[in-house]
């Protein structure tokens, strides 16, 4: 079967969507940093939401969680700044190798 998305997935392809400027950005995209909006970070959740189909409404809450799994999995980790994460880099580049 086909694998599932995950979430870093998702946020690595918005980063790179220049119309998705307003939810998430890059803040340093060498060392994979980047930032969600405190105004569209729940327009973000809602799309990855049903990206994946759920019947509920994503919110931003939720997605974070998810965030701070990645954290002991060590795909993403959260930075000290507000609504800022960064990809490990080996995640980074299996990313950008796609």
């Amino acid at each position: 079967g086909k694998r599932k998305e995950r979430l870093f997935q998702f946020l690595f392809e918005m980063l790179q969507t220049p119309s998705m400027r307003s939810c998430i950005w890059w803040v340093q995209s060498s060392t994979g940093t980047f930032q969600f909006s405190s105004q569209n970070k729940e327009h973000l959740a809602q799309l990855w939401g049903r990206r994946k189909g759920n019947r509920k409404t994503m919110t931003y809450q939720k997605m974070a969680r998810a965030l701070r799994n990645y954290s002991r999995t060590g795909e993403i980790q959260k930075v000290k700044r507000k609504l800022t994460y960064r990809f490990d880099e080996k995640t980074l580049k299996g990313l950008q190798g796609l």
